[in-house]
């Protein structure tokens, strides 16, 4: 049996067509199942864990990138597929899968299970990005040297598309065993008539990291905080994920 947990802000009247015709077109493919309601007294993660134990046949996210993220943060390492039925924006990471809102049973019902590594970061899990936020920032790489930081946007990068890390280009993977440290600075250069500023970027590949400096935050994917995170690491193939043709990875 698939479970269905859906968003809580899914109860708005505003989403009811959308919600009611979604659950029309999964009784027409025969995919009902389980269905999990979030409200401020149901939390996603006590739902996730208590429907984990269940191992039901796919556990489905209905909602935007907000609760896609949480879950997947909770779901690494599972054997049990995710699946996403996008409502509501934002839903890069959706999209990123190859789904969208109409075709989302279709996807569904095609079951297309894919494998997709993950980054961990104090035993939470994200799939796309995770920005580490500090003021002066030291992070040891694979055990073998240390990287300092000031003033600058870093960001651990599972795998994006080019377009979405603004200057950055390098070759991600979602499925080469490694993680990507992506230090993003502007540097200005003095000139005789005018100052010129240039964005200038470090990429980095690694397996490990340890974040070594205090009053350190993590984002993942854009939406779950860990405050004094110590250890980044790669989890190979840690999602099973069903995906659409259209998937951009």
């Amino acid at each position: 049996m698939h479970t269905y947990i859906y968003d809580s802000y899914l109860s708005d009247k505003k989403y009811f067509n959308a919600v009611n015709e979604i659950e029309s077109r999964l009784t027409d493919l025969g995919l009902s199942g389980r269905v999990c309601r979030l409200s401020p007294l149901r939390s996603l993660r006590d739902v996730i864990n208590q429907e984990l134990k269940r191992m039901p046949k796919t556990l489905v996210v209905i909602g935007n990138d907000s609760i896609v993220s949480q879950a997947i943060s909770l779901m690494g390492g599972s054997e049990v597929p995710l699946g996403i039925i996008p409502i509501g924006e934002p839903n890069n990471i959706a999209w990123r899968l190859g789904i969208d809102e109409e075709h989302a049973g279709a996807i569904m019902s095609a079951r297309r299970i894919v494998q997709i590594d993950l980054g961990v970061v104090d035993n939470k899990t994200f799939l796309k990005s995770a920005e580490v936020v500090g003021d002066k920032l030291r992070l040891l790489i694979d055990d073998m040297y240390a990287v300092e930081s000031e003033n600058a946007k870093v960001e651990i990068v599972n795998f994006l598309l080019n377009e979405e890390m603004d200057e950055v280009v390098t070759m991600t993977s979602s499925h080469n065993g490694q993680l990507h440290l992506v230090i993003t600075k502007e540097v200005t250069h003095r000139g005789i008539i005018k100052n010129r500023t240039e964005i200038e970027q470090s990429v980095l590949p690694f397996s490990q990291l340890e974040i070594e400096s205090e009053g350190t935050t993590v984002v993942l994917d854009g939406f779950v905080k860990i405050n004094n995170p110590q250890k980044v690491f790669v989890l190979p193939r840690g999602l099973k994920a069903i995906v659409g043709k259209q998937r951009n990875f």
